[in-house]
């Protein structure tokens, strides 16, 4: 049965070249795969050391047509800035930048973490016990960022809270160049302001006691620290800069996920223009 078979299959092979039939049927076409998107939380070191989370675009394949022109779109960075102590593990990161991530899915995030691990920002008046030149951190995260996605350099802004938005308030007073847009929940800042045209928005709990709404001293580090009211940077900042301050009732030093969305969604809009 097996030989007879094999005879019938070489007639009809043979049949088919005598017809100029083709032999076999030609070979389907190879499946394609639809590009993928991904925004993983990837850790980044720089030049000097100091190193960084950021949630930014992953497209493969990445020579598709799709994602060289899905990855040459020009973005908007925001870094957010944890309060004194925060946690700076991979886990707590991660769960930062995917929430933010959720509020606005083409933005590029950016999670800071302090030097060497002391969990301070050096916001000038507050509160490393050296000084630390994190305002030139900013500025090395960016460059860093923009030169492996592309970032558009007038979009750029942070969040942070506490001590981290002491840290952005001053960013943007003393480097508008680098980012001018700021949302600083339950901080202040005590420099001058007017190197150039920001936007600011605050979001303060009336009965903070860590950063008093009115203002008020704190002893770190040995020595007293004296904390300008909240409300009074408008006096100190450039012209047609605007500021805009929430405050909380009933809320003292702590900020529930409700400001921080509020504070992204305001971000987000504000670069967006």
């Amino acid at each position: 049965m097996a030989r007879r078979r094999i005879l019938r299959a070489g007639v009809v092979l043979l049949l088919a070249c005598a017809l100029g039939l083709p032999a076999l049927p030609p070979p389907a076409p190879a499946a394609t795969s639809s590009p993928v998107v991904t925004w993983p939380a990837k850790k980044r070191t720089l030049e000097d050391g100091r190193t960084y989370f950021v949630r930014a675009p992953v497209c493969k394949p990445a020579r598709s047509a799709y994602c060289q022109k899905f990855l040459q779109r020009r973005r908007s960075l925001v870094f957010f800035l944890h309060g004194a102590t925060g946690d700076e593990s991979r886990e707590a990161a991660s769960g930062w930048l995917g929430g933010l991530h959720s509020l606005s899915r083409d933005t590029i995030f950016v999670f800071g973490l302090t030097e060497n691990g002391q969990g301070r920002w050096d916001a000038g008046f507050c509160c490393t016990a050296q000084p630390v030149d994190d305002i030139g951190y900013l500025a090395d995260v960016v460059g860093d960022v923009s030169r492996r996605w592309r970032i558009d350099r007038t979009r750029i802004g942070a969040m942070g809270l506490s001590n981290g938005g002491m840290l952005a308030l001053r960013a943007a007073c003393e480097r508008p160049d680098l980012l001018a847009t700021v949302a600083a929940l339950a901080a202040t800042f005590d420099g001058p302001c007017d190197v150039g045209r920001i936007r600011v928005r605050q979001w303060h709990g009336e009965d903070d006691r860590t950063v008093p709404l009115e203002g008020g001293t704190f002893t770190f580090g040995g020595r007293v620290i004296t904390l300008p009211p909240v409300a009074s940077l408008p006096e100190r900042m450039a012209e047609e800069s605007t500021f805009g301050l929430r405050v909380l009732q009933d809320r003292g030093h702590g900020m529930s996920w409700s400001e921080f969305s509020a504070a992204t969604k305001w971000l987000v809009r504000r670069l967006a223009e």
